[in-house]
């Protein structure tokens, strides 16, 4: 992959944050505890997902674009 391309997946994995977090808060409302359990485990995989296909591999190739803690 190009930089280029590289730079907007980073962006792009990045712009769901806010959306992602927000899912993370609607979960928090849910009473039902394995219901709840259920939606954390799979917002999780969503972000597992993100950052095992997209952030890391882009990191990998441009090790400036790496994420920073």
């Amino acid at each position: 992959m190009d930089r280029q391309i590289a730079e907007r997946l980073k962006a792009a994995a990045l712009a769901l944050d806010p959306l992602l977090g927000e899912i993370d808060v609607v979960i928090s409302e849910v009473s039902d505890e394995a219901e709840r359990k259920a939606l954390i485990n799979g917002l999780g995989e969503i972000l597992r997902q993100v950052n095992e296909v997209f952030l890391i591999p882009v990191g990998l190739a441009f090790p400036d674009l790496r994420e920073r803690d």
